[in-house]
């Protein structure tokens, strides 16, 4: 390792374990919109072959992908009303792991959607990231493939001073960081000083003044945002590939007049900010060494979130 900085030096911080690839917790993995009733995908998560799938009444699930009779892959299957059926010999295991007429039980991953995600967890027992409230309505964009860790693009979002320097915002007080084990929030106020046309648009739609609050539960981001007249979300997602990080997003807005034209805004609005860092944190090798306080906490909390060996 390269030498620290002083001020880091001087924290006698102990040696720390590298950021785990994959954390305890749930994991965007599709949008609903992908999963169609009848649908049956295969997927990896930290080496677990799993299969997703819907029923024919709406329902998700996520089953270990081997039928635990002779191991057939269920990604051979089909669904057959509220089960998968195996292709080898027609067992229905149902989304709880349950199978008909038999003993055995299949493997079944929590699965749940929200906001128009599909979410699948790894270990935690929790309850899945939300984000706004029942008054929110949500649209989704395109996954997104990224040339990076995940780990570089969560940290970006908690680096507040590229928020300066890439997002043309200046902060009103310092941020306020707080984290109970099973997230790490930061809140921040900032204004505009930036001249794009985003830009001009969020400093007249925010009277200069936006209240923030990021929260991390692991892989999965959740930004919530105050204007004063009306608040606004976002739940990203971020799922480790070979090639570096998908993001399955949604964004939300409080129902109201006009809420389509106020979904496309916001999405338009969660979109551009999103490209600034995406176009300059691509190949970004992180590295977890940096004298900045906020950050060191970050990746101290996603150490914690270490899932144990099987």
């Amino acid at each position: 390792m390269s030498e620290a900085p002083e001020r880091l030096a001087s924290l006698a911080v102990p040696a720390r374990l590298p950021l785990p690839d994959w954390p305890l917790g749930w994991y965007a993995v599709a949008r609903s919109d992908d999963l169609p009733r009848g649908a049956v995908r295969r997927l990896t998560l930290a080496d677990e072959e799993i299969v997703l799938f819907r029923t024919a009444g709406g329902v998700p699930g996520a089953l270990d992908a081997f039928c635990p009779h002779m191991g057939a892959h269920l990604a051979h299957g089909r669904v057959t009303g509220e089960h998968l059926q195996c292709a080898l010999h027609c067992w229905r295991i149902g989304v709880d792991g349950g199978i008909v007429d038999q003993s055995p039980r299949a493997r079944a991953w929590p699965v749940r959607e929200v906001h128009g995600l599909v979410m699948i967890e790894l270990g935690a027992g929790a309850e899945p990231p939300v984000a706004g409230d029942d008054s929110f309505g949500w649209t989704g964009i395109a996954p997104l493939d990224i040339a990076v860790s995940w780990h570089a693009l969560m940290a970006n979002a908690f680096d507040m001073p590229h928020l300066c320097t890439v997002h043309h915002r200046a902060l009103l007080a310092p941020p306020e960081i707080s984290h109970d084990g099973r997230a790490f929030s930061l809140r921040y106020v900032s204004r505009v000083t930036g001249t794009g046309l985003s830009d001009r648009v969020m400093q007249r739609l925010s009277g200069d003044r936006i209240d923030v609050r990021l929260t991390c539960h692991g892989s999965v981001l959740v930004v919530e945002t105050d204007l004063g007249f009306t608040r606004t979300a976002a739940i990203v997602g971020m799922v480790p590939t070979e090639q570096g990080t998908r993001l399955n997003a949604a964004f939300g807005v409080r129902r109201g007049p006009l809420l389509g034209l106020r979904l496309a805004l916001t999405r338009w609005l969660f979109g551009a900010f999103l490209r600034r860092d995406l176009g300059i944190v691509e190949g970004m090798r992180l590295r977890t060494d940096v004298d900045d306080a906020t950050l060191q906490a970050l990746f101290d909390f996603l150490r914690s979130r270490r899932r144990p060996r099987r």
